[in-house]
């Protein structure tokens, strides 16, 4: 069988020249250069374990340095470029990126990954036998990906006022797949985002409800009493600028509250609420002041 790229093979030193080794099967020969040795010398006839991929003309080249999946392997990838017609670069621990073909993406460019960001994958081979990555989106490669990962342990605990990282692994039409950093998928709704979130993105969530089959729903929110002083203290900061008086209140339109504080309707007159019931402002003809306001 010919040797293949994206395995691990023990070959033979057969012959040393100018720029590195050639190992051989017995059958074939690749090149193991210099600078894929990890500073290793061998001698002729070594027998050297090595992974196998494919340098920047295409040819099988191997190396001493460890990838981080080997093929037969899911794991999560960090993107290092992009490339406008054939797709992202992704770092698998070797010095020779591997490619994420464009059509493994989604037609929405909007949700595409940037560099930084990580996207669960598998190595495969196209026709041509180069090696490419996959996009990992069936729900058993995923479970088997989780369970060894876990390794027999159950996830650790999340509570629900603790934030935690995530991985953003897919889009669904109400929303997305996040991978937790304890190894649970969560559901993150649209509402419950802050904004449109790209596949791969590392995010900062929160879990909200767990049902009854052990999945989680989560959210990208502060909690209400958390958002609600945060809301305050725009509407002060705005104040403040204002010498203490401005002419917004419980009764202006939505889509001004919007505009001006970037805030609901429901959160601005929460916000206002918090602020009256702290003896901060108070309201009149149409006009928020606050108390003290002499004093700025």
């Amino acid at each position: 069988m010919s040797l293949q790229t994206g395995m691990y093979y023990v070959l033979k030193v057969e012959r040393e020249s100018p720029f590195g080794y050639f190992l051989s099967d017995g059958t074939e020969d690749v090149l193991l250069h210099f600078s894929e040795t990890n500073q290793q010398k061998f001698e002729l006839g070594d027998q050297i374990e090595v992974f196998l991929y494919n340098d920047h003309k295409g040819r099988i080249a191997a190396t001493l340095h460890t990838p981080k999946i080997v093929m037969g392997e899911i794991g999560f990838l960090t993107v290092d470029g992009y490339e406008t017609r054939m797709g992202f670069f992704l770092d698998n621990g070797i010095s020779k990126q591997v490619l994420l073909p464009i059509s493994e993406l989604p037609e929405e460019k909007k949700i595409w990954p940037k560099p930084g960001d990580q996207l669960l994958v598998k190595l495969v081979h196209d026709k041509q036998k180069r090696l490419l990555a996959h996009l990992v989106d069936d729900e058993q490669e995923i479970k088997s990906f989780i369970d060894q990962q876990l390794d027999g342990h159950l996830p650790d605990p999340i509570k629900q006022t603790q934030f935690v990282k995530g991985i953003v692994l897919r889009h669904i039409s109400v929303g997305a797949h996040v991978y937790l950093e304890n190894h649970q998928i969560g559901f993150l709704h649209r509402m419950e985002q802050i904004h449109e979130l790209r596949l791969g993105e590392n995010v900062q969530v929160r879990l909200t409800f767990v049902r009854d089959d052990g999945r989680v729903n989560l959210s990208m929110k502060p909690l209400k009493q958390t958002s609600r002083i945060e809301d305050a203290d725009r509407i002060l900061e705005v104040l403040h600028e204002r010498g203490g008086a401005m002419p917004y209140w419980d009764k202006t339109p939505p889509d001004i509250l919007q505009k001006k504080f970037n805030l609901s309707k429901a959160a601005f007159k929460r916000a206002l609420g918090k602020l009256m019931k702290d003896g901060v402002i108070y309201q009149e003809e149409g006009w928020t002041y606050l108390k003290n306001r002499d004093e700025l």
